[in-house]
């Protein structure tokens, strides 16, 4: 049977064969073929003058164009020969690839040559960062073990693992004596909220000082278990997230300690190639106990003062003579009722009569699914914008929106009420790509996306940096600048934007070390240097360089360090990777 069914398709196929006469072989030289490749190129083309990086490329230097191709060659070798290890049936998590979950990669990256370049690049401003998850808690808790007087205080027992996961941790400051004896904390005597003494907590945790630091910062950074299970979705890695927060705040408001934490972030920026940062920081920051005291002093002033103080200091160091500053945008939570969220605006706007060079705007944080929409905080929003406008206060939003999987629901919307409000800058922006008419609105109103592609990942709104949505915003002429909302809760361990950069330059073909430079660039051209008018801040951004004002003059610093950044590539690398290169050029 079987072979009778062959001999008749055999003989099909033949008398089929036979029938049709076929005219020559398939040719890609022929005229058709060349047509096609040559619409295919104008297509693609055209395509990329609609990029919001596309003006950025066209000005490149004959160096940064070298460069540029280097670092292209550089990223490919590394996506070919470091980063493309196939798993096996007996070991699947040797699997690896670029873009993978930023837990898994974290520890390989330090070992390629593009991170050794993104380090090095000069990555104008961090724009989008929140206070107290901003410098690696090893280095505050450090200062916390060293500082006298600061004792700790937890919820309950920590004596097994379900127990350290659900215990609150606190520490603070005393100016009495306290026994450094009695139950360690992970002891079933401990009694709950006992202080002990920091060093005794830490001598006496089992395990000693190390496992003592080991569970602490337990407290304060997610886990890569934790970030990795999607699973779970995002209210619950939120729930996780903004505990940390409370252990957090407690160490920075102790005055000595929080002294080191500004001359150690401003360092650690400065070392990351970033010469500006305007830092998020909540009502609930502003608490400080003096050196020497162990209650909070009841003026709002303190707090902004030591920030204030630290900051000229820093600038007037070696270290900190081409660090241009700091400015805060004042962050309420936006789950507060009418009455707290009222009454901490006048707190803000008073903060912005007493120090109007360091508040630079305002506005809401908080996990936005399950806090207030903007829609429903529309009341206070308006009675602030009117309340700064009778004051004569410049205090513009910057609204967090669309940070979200929604797609029409009211987190979602947020994005509208933050157009509608004239917000000068969006943070995260997840859903925007998918409204068409919000992208013409963001767009024609020169609003710039603050984007956070490892905060993005680690909160599971992206498995990886290659499901994120910053290629389709760039592609569709959005402003975007690239930061790190909570580098040190959320697993990088350090201050600055370079592991951002790193994924964003290795997760996507259409980015490359031009697309990066664009980031950086927009970053600097979005800045809220200075409190300008409406009017004001939209013609220094069109003009960036070309204007006469501090904006035009810190982008053409920044412009002189990347063309000096180029020249170092080119110098480093363009021997070895001569030939890699031949015949690459910028789009």
């Amino acid at each position: 049977m079987h072979l009778c069914k062959s001999l008749v398709a055999a003989l099909s196929v033949s008398a089929v064969s036979t029938a049709i006469v076929f005219d020559g072989e398939p040719d890609v030289n022929s005229s058709a073929v060349q047509k096609h490749l040559q619409d295919r190129s104008a297509l693609i083309t055209l395509e990329k003058r609609q990029r919001q990086d596309h003006a950025f490329r066209q000005k490149l230097s004959a160096v940064a164009r070298q460069a540029d191709a280097i670092v292209d060659a550089i990223r490919q070798y590394e996506i070919d020969s470091f980063w493309r290890v196939p798993g096996t049936v007996e070991d699947e998590d040797k699997e690896r690839f670029a873009g993978e979950m930023f837990p898994k990669a974290k520890p390989l990256i330090p070992d390629t040559q593009l991170w050794k370049i993104v380090k090095r690049m000069p990555k104008g401003a961090l724009l989008h960062a929140h206070l107290a998850s901003m410098l690696p808690y090893e280095i505050l808790l450090d200062a916390v073990m060293k500082t006298e007087g600061m004792v700790v205080t937890v919820s309950q027992p920590v004596t097994n693992e379900i127990e350290r996961k659900n215990a609150t941790l606190t520490f603070a400051h005393v100016n009495h004596t306290i026994a450094a004896s009695g139950p360690a904390i992970d002891s079933t005597d401990y009694v709950p909220n006992t202080q002990l003494p920091v060093k005794y907590a830490a001598q006496s945790f089992t395990g000693g000082s190390q496992a003592f630091a080991d569970f602490v910062l337990s407290k304060l950074e997610l886990q890569p278990e934790d970030s990795i299970r999607h699973d779970l979705g995002v209210d619950q890695i939120w729930r996780i997230f903004q505990a940390a927060f409370t252990p957090a705040d407690s160490m920075m408001s102790y005055e000595p300690i929080l002294r080191t934490f500004y001359q150690q972030l401003f360092a650690a920026l400065i070392d990351d190639g970033i010469n500006w940062v305007e830092i998020r920081a909540s009502a609930s920051s502003g608490i400080l106990v003096h050196q020497g005291d162990e209650d909070a002093d009841p003026n709002l002033d303190v707090y902004w003062q030591v920030m204030v103080e630290e900051l000229d200091k820093f600038k007037q160091s070696d270290k900190g003579k081409n660090f241009w500053g700091a400015r805060v945008i004042w962050s309420d939570i936006r789950s507060e009722d009418r009455a707290s969220l009222t009454s901490s605006m006048k707190v803000a706007l008073g903060r912005k009569a007493k120090f109007p060079e360091l508040i630079s705007g305002y506005d809401l944080v908080g996990q936005e699914d399950l806090g207030r929409p903007l829609s429903d905080v529309a009341p206070e929003l308006v009675w602030f914008r009117e309340q700064a406008e009778r004051l004569n206060l410049t205090i513009p939003f910057f609204f967090h929106a669309g940070e979200t999987l929604g797609d029409g629901n009211s987190t979602d919307y947020n994005l509208v009420d933050a157009i509608l409000f004239n917000t000068r800058r969006i943070g995260h922006g997840f859903s925007l790509y998918k409204h068409p008419q919000l992208i013409d609105e963001v767009i024609t109103n020169s609003i710039m996306v603050e984007v956070c592609p490892i905060s993005n990942e680690v909160l599971r709104l992206a498995t990886d940096v290659l499901h994120h949505p910053l290629p389709a915003m760039i592609a569709h002429g959005i402003a975007t600048a690239i930061s790190n909302d909570d580098p040190a809760m959320l697993g990088q361990d350090a201050a600055g934007l370079s592991y951002d950069f790193y994924q964003t330059i290795q997760g996507f073909d259409n980015i490359g070390l031009a697309g990066l430079g664009a980031l950086a660039q927009n970053s600097l051209r979005w800045a809220n240097f200075e409190d300008q008018s409406d009017g004001d801040w939209v013609r220094d951004i069109d003009l960036g360089e070309r204007g006469t004002g501090i904006k035009a003059q810190y982008m053409q610093v920044w412009n002189q360090q990347w063309e000096d950044f180029c020249q170092w590539i080119v110098n480093e690398y363009g021997n070895e990777w001569q030939n890699a290169t031949m015949g690459m050029t910028t789009a």
